[in-house]
């Protein structure tokens, strides 16, 4: 690739990476930690979802990790999705069964 695209690229990366609260600085970029949010992290949890996560490797997943949380942080942000009607969650001592049918539209019939 020529040096003028390799720049763009840098600069539309670290342009999505400060909306995302990742980066913060205007010139010079400095990483930061975000605050996940409950819909975030149902986000994070239906994509390691959808490519066959299941039980603790969900709250392990990349997804997870790029939203600067922990497993338990996780855990405590699905429940609070839960109470929010975001997902479904189950829980009995270190087992959780997680459903996010309602955030697949096909499966929840609202596809036309």
């Amino acid at each position: 690739m020529s040096d003028a695209t390799l720049d763009k690229v840098i600069r539309n990366a670290a342009s999505s990476w400060t909306q995302s609260g990742h980066l913060s600085g205007r010139t010079f970029k400095v990483r930061r930690r975000i605050e996940p949010t409950p819909a975030a992290v149902t986000f994070a949890l239906y994509l390691g979802a959808k490519l066959g996560f299941r039980g603790d490797e969900l709250l392990t997943s990349g997804w997870i990790k790029a939203l600067d949380c922990t497993p338990s942080q996780a855990l405590d942000l699905a429940i609070e999705a839960k109470r929010l009607g975001l997902l479904d969650l189950r829980i009995a001592g270190d087992v959780f069964d997680l459903n996010l049918d309602r955030l697949d539209l096909r499966s929840a019939g609202g596809a036309r």
